[in-house]
């Protein structure tokens, strides 16, 4: 019985191969209007990365410009650039790098989340949490630390988190409509 499979699926195969060999011959040739009895042409299916539960990727607002892609290619960049290099110059381009990446991460994430993508609950409600922390610790004492801190940190990335889940969830159920 598997040599029957394997036989057939041989054949499946040789005419797949037949058909995209006879492909590029078509495609050259200009098209004549189907006949009426003629099956549509099969549609592309969308990847999981463009399309998720029946929810589209959403485009950013300058969509035809890769933006989002650019800005983290350049963040990885200069992050690599201030680890290989070290001293102060290196501190200051892993800083930089550091900030690209997480804005471009989170307008990412801040689309897909509102869209109703993908949820990303648990980072949006983190990043607000840390960057508040850091500017107190940067910029008003370094004494901003300890366990009381931490809990009281947590229950706020926690409450952040839980109501970008609920919102997350409307905006998948008004895209669903």
């Amino acid at each position: 019985m598997s040599k029957q499979r394997a036989k057939k699926k041989q054949r499946q195969r040789a005419r797949g191969a037949e058909s995209t060999a006879a492909k590029p011959l078509a495609a050259a040739a200009p098209r004549a209007a189907a006949p009426a009895g003629a099956p549509a042409p099969r549609q592309r299916h969308p990847s999981r990365s463009e399309m998720r539960d029946g929810i589209p990727r959403p485009d950013a607002i300058w969509a035809p410009f890769p933006l989002t892609e650019i800005a983290m290619a350049v963040g990885i960049v200069l992050f690599l650039a201030g680890f290989a290099s070290g001293g102060s110059r290196g501190v200051w381009l892993l800083a930089i790098g550091v900030v690209v990446l997480t804005v471009a991460v989170g307008e990412l994430c801040l689309r897909e989340h509102f869209a109703g993508f993908r949820s990303h609950s648990v980072l949006l409600g983190l990043l607000p949490v840390v960057t508040v922390h850091m500017l107190v610790v940067v910029l008003v004492t370094s004494e901003w630390r300890g366990p009381l801190v931490l809990v009281v940190d947590l229950a706020l990335a926690g409450g952040l988190a839980w109501w970008l889940q609920g919102r997350f969830r409307l905006a998948q159920a008004r895209a669903r409509r």
